[in-house]
């Protein structure tokens, strides 16, 4: 079925695929132009019947506004709707509803279009959105309609958004050095709307860089006649100090040079198993470019996956235009007050040029300069989180912004409570903050850790299926596995992504996974005091490890034992039944051969 197209900006229209629709009489096509005023809402029959007859509404008024929504529904149903079941024209109790999608309606598509432009990044992106979004203009809005009373205030919004997205598009040929492009235009625009100050500034400058500072200068005159003789006022702030600059030849006027890009990596968007974990993500960042900012937390078991989701979710957000800031925790650097949001602001900061740089890093946002730029952590407190989150403010409203971070268990603690600032004032931002957390791994402060967790939208990772564990092994070791050998794989790992995968290798190489034993290691590590002798314990013990006779054979107290169980159960290597065992039989396994091959961590002692 073809698609319906509404048209306002000009003559207004109706296309079936590129057929255009005969809608009628006139009064067919006001009553379409009214309706499409406000579009999805409903329109009640006293207001639609006292606009089309402009308060003078003839006695049989009602009856023939009925008249007239039975022959368009004629016109905008789908020839194969039934008859009496309408699903574009409604009737509600109140009144009529027409339903248009937003990329239907040709002025809701140009207001995507000017909105997608202003968050560009990239002028030249910027232009052609512009571009684009004037070419659905095809004459004056509502062109027949527009000296009617209903019609005048949305006829002159959309046409101050078409002087705004004029100038725009000016500004953004000058942004990209196209001056003797853009001169011309300037001059015809600033003449046809000389009351408006933005096009006199943007043709002196335009002139000023094409060497013309005389003429820059002389435009500026015309424009202060023009404003004290037409409206007796001076001209602005921004007409005056563009003056002043160029009578003092600022370095401020000359074209910026081009900021330096950072060359990030290609990253492969393919996370097996993970779709509907993407799938979120994609639901948020639609929302975030629509100025519905949110937060989601990754969670999960070591091992599960997260970085390598994560590093998905930051590719999408790069396929979608969004700017991506990534940052990592590390338990080495839990005592760097704002580590992580150095990590995130540093590398964005280094790509802008100096004298914007100083411009975006000034007033209020000194102290997040000093914490970010600077490296002064020690002025932090209520002002730098605020100054904190109006940098990721004015960041995000430049283009849709992405923050992603990993081991959100390791953040510093003055991260964490700027994150924390941040995630309870993003709903109207078009910024997503995404993080991972290890489950059960322990922080530097639980406490503070799970209030910020708490914000957040939890997204939990489980074991990989079968059909992604497949997809896995075909992966690794090039060619199909047989059903048997991914049962078993999945049966000994419990589908955990790392896990899963060096085991897979060892397996098909016919050796022994010494990367498993040393990442299982560095988990008992992580785990705190008398975690690894109470694995060893359990590794020993096997179907006999029942609690006390585990905390005998690790030689701890049962205090310790209970810790380090709770410890155990929270990463995911131990049940929580009795008797105790391993979830993934190859932790034991990795426990055991450790043990045998002399590896520090599981040392006999405690």
């Amino acid at each position: 079925m073809r698609p319906m197209r509404f048209g306002v900006l000009g003559t207004v229209e109706v296309w079936r695929g590129d057929d255009r629709l005969d809608v009628g009489t006139p009064r067919n096509r006001a009553v379409l132009a009214r309706l499409l005023l406000s579009p999805g809402r409903v329109n009640p029959v006293d207001q639609l019947i006292d606009d089309l007859w402009e308060g003078c509404p003839p006695p049989q008024a009602l009856s023939s506004l009925r008249t007239f929504i039975c022959r368009l529904r004629r016109v905008v149903e789908p020839p194969a709707q039934e008859p009496g079941r309408p699903s574009v024209l409604i009737t509600e109790p109140r009144g009529y509803v027409l339903r248009v999608d937003e990329a239907a309606l040709d002025s809701a598509r140009f207001e995507e279009l000017l909105r997608q432009a202003r968050v560009a990044a990239d002028p030249r992106t910027a232009l052609a959105l512009i571009d684009e979004a004037s070419e659905l203009w095809r004459g004056p809005a509502y062109a027949e309609f527009a000296h009617t009373l209903w019609a005048r205030g949305e006829v002159a919004r959309l046409q101050e958004l078409r002087l705004g997205a004029t100038e725009h598009r000016l500004d953004t040929l000058l942004a990209l050095g196209r001056h003797a492009e853009a001169v011309p235009e300037l001059e015809a625009h600033a003449r046809a709307q000389p009351i408006r100050e933005e096009g006199w500034r943007l043709l002196a400058l335009g002139l000023y860089r094409s060497s013309r500072q005389g003429d820059a200068l002389a435009v500026l005159s015309e424009a202060r006649r023009y404003l004290a003789g037409e409206l007796g006022v001076d001209p602005g702030p921004e007409l005056r100090k563009l003056e002043a600059d160029i009578l003092s030849q600022t370095s401020e006027l000359d074209l910026p040079p081009a900021p330096v890009a950072i060359r990030k990596p290609i990253v492969r968007l393919r996370c097996l198993g993970r779709d509907d974990q993407l799938a979120t993500a994609g639901a948020a960042m639609a929302a975030a470019e629509s100025g519905t900012g949110g937060s989601l937390l990754f969670d999960g078991v070591p091992g599960a996956g997260k970085t390598q989701l994560l590093r998905g979710v930051e590719a999408l957000a790069d396929m979608r235009g969004f700017q991506t800031a990534w940052a990592q925790g590390h338990p080495l650097e839990r005592e760097y007050e704002y580590g992580v949001a150095r990590q995130i602001f540093e590398p964005i900061l280094y790509c802008l040029p100096a004298q914007e740089r100083r411009h975006l890093l000034s007033g209020t946002l000194e102290p997040a300069a000093d914490i970010v730029w600077h490296n002064r952590p020690s002025s932090g407190g209520p002002d730098a989180l605020h100054a904190l989150y109006r940098l990721a403010v004015r960041l995000a409203e430049r283009v849709p912004l992405l923050i992603a971070i990993d081991d959100l268990q390791w953040c510093d603690p003055g991260s964490l409570r700027w994150l924390a600032y941040l995630a309870r004032r993003v709903e109207h931002v078009p910024l997503l903050v995404t993080a991972t957390r290890a489950t059960g791994v322990p922080s530097g402060d639980d406490q503070l850790l799970e209030s910020l967790c708490a914000l957040f939208g939890l997204v939990p990772l489980g074991g990989l299926p079968g059909e992604a564990a497949a997809a896995l092994a075909a992966e690794l070791l090039g060619a199909e596995p047989e059903p048997a050998f991914i049962a078993a794989c999945l049966r000994e790992t419990g589908g955990n992504t790392l896990l899963l995968t060096e085991h897979m290798k060892a397996r098909g190489a016919g050796k022994r996974s010494t990367s498993i034993e040393r990442w299982v290691a560095g988990q008992l590590r992580h785990a705190g005091p008398g975690a690894a002798a109470l694995a060893r314990a359990v590794a020993t013990l096997d179907h006999a490890a029942e609690f006390h006779a585990v905390a005998d054979l690790a030689g701890l107290p049962d205090s310790q034992a209970a810790a380090a169980l709770s410890a155990l159960v929270g990463m995911g290597i131990l049940g929580d039944e009795s008797p105790l065992r391993f979830n993934q039989p190859v932790v034991r396994q990795a426990v055991i051969e450790g043990v045998r091959a002399g590896v520090p961590q599981f040392a006999l002692s405690p």
